[in-house]
C-alpha cells in the first residue's frame, strides 16, 4: 500500500467491488457497484488506519450494504436520504432558534406596531444573548433562571467597573417582551411546544423585594407644595428665557424669524405639559393625540392609551376637561391651526409629524434647572401626582384606574392604596356612637 501511486485501487480478490482507495496522504476503504438504474456508484468506508480493526469494519459495512442490494434498496439512495433529512433537520433547528424568528417573523409582526417595534425587538436581540441562538422549542426552565442570574449582573459602572444589579422590574419587563415573543412563535406554528409558557423568574430576594418598594413609594406620591411653586416658578421662567431668545435673535441677524410675544405659547412643549399635568397622560399618549380625540366642543377627551391598543379589550380614557383646560387648548388649537381634526395635537415643527418619544426631556431639564428642582425628578412625576391626588381626595378607585387608562384597580391599589384616606376609624366611631349605654360602677361599703 505505501508503494502505490495516489489514485491507485488495490481491489479484495474474495469481494467484488470491495478495495484501497490510495490518497495523497493515506488511503480510504471503497465499495463499488452498479445501482438499479445501471448507474456505477461509490461508497466510502473509512479512513485506512493500520489494515486491522478499520479492515474488519469496512468489510462488515461492505456486506451491509450487499445484504440491502439484495433486498432492492440501494445503500447509496438511502445515504442519500439520510443526509437531506439532516440537512433538513439542522435548517429547520436553524429557522426555530430565537435568533431567526426575531430578525424574520417577529420583526415582521411588530412591523405594524408604533415605531415599528424597534424598542421590543432592541432589548431582546441585547438581553439575551447565547440563548437566542437555541431554538425556542429546546428552551428549558433552567436556561431562563440562568439568564436571569446573568442578565441581573450585567451592568457595569463605566468609571469604577462595580457591578450594579439591574432592577427586577427591568428584568420582569425583559422577559415578559421575550416570553411574548415565544407565544408568538408557537401560536403561529413554528414551534410545536411553548416551552416557556409556564415558565416564571426566580422570586426577588428579600432586599430586592425592599428596594423595589422603597422605590416605587418614594416615586408614586404627591408632588410638594414647594415643588408645585418650584415647577410653576420653573415653566413661567422657561418661557420667558425662550421669548427673550427670540426676540435677542430677532435684534442681531435674524429679524425674519417671527416675534413670540403675542402667542399664548412659544412652542409645543408648553400646552403639552398643561395637558400632562391635567389629564397625568403618559408622555406616548400625547404625542400620537389628535384633535378629534381632544374634542373641546364636547369638553372630553377619549383615547385607548399606547399601552393596551393592541388587547382584545383595551382600557379607554374617558376624560372629563374643565373649562381652564379647554380654554388653554382652544388657544394652542388657534395657534397651530390643524387642517383637519385628525391632525397631531402636538406635531413636529420641523417634520409636521410625530415627535419622538422623548423630545419633552430637553425642555423638562431646562424647567428643572430655572426651577431649582433635583434633576433627577421624572416627567412622569406629573402622572404620579395626578393619580396620587386623586387616590389621597377620596376618588373611588375604580373611578381613578379608568381616569388613568388602566384596566382594572389592580396597579392602583398596590402601588397607591396606602395614599387612600382610611376612614376605617370614623367608621367605627360612628358605630360606638350610635348605641349609649350608662354604666354602673360598684362601690364596697
Amino acid at each position: 500500500m505505501k508503494s502505490a501511486a495516489p489514485g491507485q485501487q488495490l481491489n479484495c480478490e474474495k469481494i467484488k467491488g470491495f478495495y484501497l482507495l490510495k490518497t495523497q496522504k493515506n488511503a480510504t476503504w471503497q465499495f463499488r457497484y452498479t445501482d438499479f438504474a445501471g448507474k456505477r456508484r461509490k461508497l466510502s468506508l473509512g479512513k485506512y488506519v493500520d489494515g486491522s480493526k478499520d479492515r474488519t469494519d469496512a468489510v462488515e459495512t461492505v456486506f451491509e450494504y450487499k445484504s440491502k442490494l439484495a433486498k432492492g434498496i440501494d445503500p447509496a439512495a438511502e445515504l442519500d436520504s439520510k443526509k437531506s433529512a439532516h440537512k433538513a433537520k439542522e435548517l429547520s433547528k436553524a429557522s426555530r432558534t430565537a435568533l431567526a424568528y426575531l430578525n424574520g417573523p417577529y420583526k415582521l409582526h411588530q412591523s405594524r406596531k408604533k415605531d415599528s417595534g424597534k424598542h421590543t425587538l432592541q432589548m431582546i436581540g441585547r438581553a439575551f444573548g447565547e440563548l437566542l441562538e437555541k431554538p425556542m422549542d429546546e428552551i428549558t426552565k433552567a436556561d431562563i433562571h440562568q439568564w436571569q442570574a446573568t442578565y441581573t449582573n450585567s451592568r457595569k459602572d463605566k468609571e469604577t467597573g462595580e457591578i450594579l444589579p439591574l432592577s427586577y422590574e427591568t428584568v420582569t419587563r425583559t422577559f415578559g417582551a421575550f416570553k411574548t415573543m415565544v407565544k408568538h412563535a408557537y401560536t403561529n406554528g413554528t414551534i410545536e411546544v411553548n416551552p416557556v409558557a409556564e415558565v416564571s423568574l426566580l422570586e426577588m430576594t428579600d432586599q430586592e423585594k425592599e428596594k423595589l418598594h422603597s422605590k416605587e413609594h418614594s416615586k408614586r406620591r404627591i408632588l410638594t407644595d414647594a415643588e408645585l411653586r418650584k415647577l410653576n416658578f420653573g415653566i413661567n421662567s422657561y418661557r420667558a428665557q425662550i421669548i427673550e431668545g427670540r426676540e435677542n435673535s430677532r435684534k442681531h441677524g435674524k429679524p425674519h424669524l417671527p416675534s413670540l410675544l403675542n402667542l399664548p405659547y412659544p412652542n409645543w412643549f408648553f400646552p403639552f405639559f398643561r395637558l400632562a399635568a391635567y389629564t397625568g397622560m403618559r408622555p406616548g399618549d400625547l404625542y400620537n393625540l389628535q384633535w378629534h380625540q381632544l374634542n373641546l366642543n364636547f369638553g372630553r377627551l377619549i383615547k385607548v392609551p399606547n399601552k393596551t391598543r393592541h388587547h382584545k379589550n383595551p382600557a379607554k380614557l374617558d376624560i372629563p376637561l374643565n373649562e381652564e383646560i379647554k380654554e388653554a387648548m382652544k388657544q394652542w388649537k388657534d395657534q397651530q391651526k390643524p387642517e383637519s381634526e385628525s391632525d397631531l395635537v402636538f406635531p413636529s415643527p420641523v417634520t409636521g409629524r410625530e415627535l419622538s418619544k422623548d423630545a419633552h426631556n430637553k425642555h423638562w431639564n431646562n424647567v428643572l434647572k430655572l426651577a431649582g428642582l433635583d434633576p433627577d425628578l421624572d416627567f412622569y412625576a406629573l402622572r404620579h401626582h395626578y393619580i396620587s391626588k386623586l387616590v389621597v381626595s377620596g376618588v373611588p378607585l375604580f373611578t381613578v384606574a379608568r381616569l388613568a387608562g388602566h384596566k382594572s384597580v389592580k396597579m392602583i391599589e398596590e402601588h397607591y392604596g396606602h395614599l387612600s384616606p382610611h376612614q376605617a376609624a370614623d367608621a367605627l366611631n360612628s358605630i360606638s356612637s350610635d348605641f349609649s349605654f350608662e354604666m354602673d360602677v360598684a362601690r364596697d361599703g
